[in-house]
């Protein structure tokens, strides 16, 4: 039974197609990123993280709900414990919604909104979505820092608001050093600035800053999207994107619409980084109004 501390639709991104896709055939790709630290790899969509110690299995996000049994599978090829601890580094859906069959046995920590989001009915277009069920949502949650003593390590969480939503959180293993950013990190993309929910365009970029000036150098960056980043990859990422915003500024300074942004191309220089889910047109509408 779950200890009770003090202490929003399940949103589908359109990740890779993930929406067509049979979601029987998708496949969890593992890696060790530190000593019994694994990144597994949900669809080559989605980062799980999975941290396995003397004091049991505690697990980073949860993927989608109809992912889950196959990450429960690569799961237990790690460990045998049952997950002690499932952190939701944010409130969307492909990174809550298999707290459903993650969540049965955990202690689920993270930011309240995550908590108001998943214990809400909501609207999506003409469906309404029930919240999830109890033991699916946070016990545990926290507004500014938490730490954790857990197989050995003391872990830092940390909240930083208003980024990709407003309830984002990052969590720091400092004898690994490995930071995991959830999606305030979507590696050598677009990121998706999700400002319906609290996320706002010079937020995310005021965190990217944060985290280089925090950090050290030799960091091992894991984002909720894209490739594990380098802090020197992120120090890179984090002035492409402020070009971008430059870029888009400039341009609505002289006059230019969304539409003839897009249609001249003004992003085409970072064209790759249009290459997931935010198109250089979506980028574009995401940052304008906010320039």
């Amino acid at each position: 039974m779950k200890r009770i501390f003090t202490i929003f639709l399940i949103m589908l991104l359109p990740v890779a197609g993930f929406s067509q896709r049979d979601w029987s055939q998708v496949s969890v790709k593992t890696t060790e990123i530190a000593p019994d630290l694994f990144r597994l790899f949900v669809g080559d969509g989605v980062a799980v993280v999975a941290w396995v110690g003397e004091d049991g299995l505690l697990v980073i996000d949860a993927a989608y709900e109809q992912t889950a049994p196959q990450l429960m599978e690569a799961i237990e090829k790690l460990s045998d414990a049952p997950i002690r601890y499932l952190v939701n580094t944010h409130l969307h859906g492909d990174h809550t919604g298999g707290n459903v069959e993650l969540g049965r046995n955990a202690d689920i920590i993270a930011h309240p909104l995550v908590k108001e989001y998943l214990s809400s009915e909501r609207r999506q277009g003409e469906q309404t979505i029930p919240p999830f069920p109890e033991h699916a949502i946070p016990n545990i949650t926290f507004t500014d820092r938490l730490n954790l003593d857990f197989n050995g390590q003391i872990l830092e969480m940390t909240h930083l608001p208003g980024g990709h939503t407003g309830g984002d959180i990052i969590i720091w293993f400092p004898d690994s050093k490995v930071l995991v950013m959830g999606d305030l990190l979507f590696a050598g993309y677009f990121p998706f600035v999700d400002v319906n929910n609290g996320g706002h365009p010079q937020g995310f970029m005021d965190n990217l800053a944060w985290v280089l000036e925090n950090f050290p150098e030799e960091t091992t960056l894991i984002g909720g999207h894209g490739p594990v980043f380098s802090m020197q990859e992120l120090e890179a990422y984090h002035q492409d994107l402020l070009k971008t915003m430059e870029v888009v500024k400039n341009a609505r300074e002289k006059g230019m619409s969304q539409e003839e942004m897009k249609k001249e191309r003004i992003l085409k220089q970072w064209e790759e980084y249009g290459t997931f889910f935010i198109t250089e047109d979506r980028w574009i509408e995401t940052i304008y109004p906010f320039l």
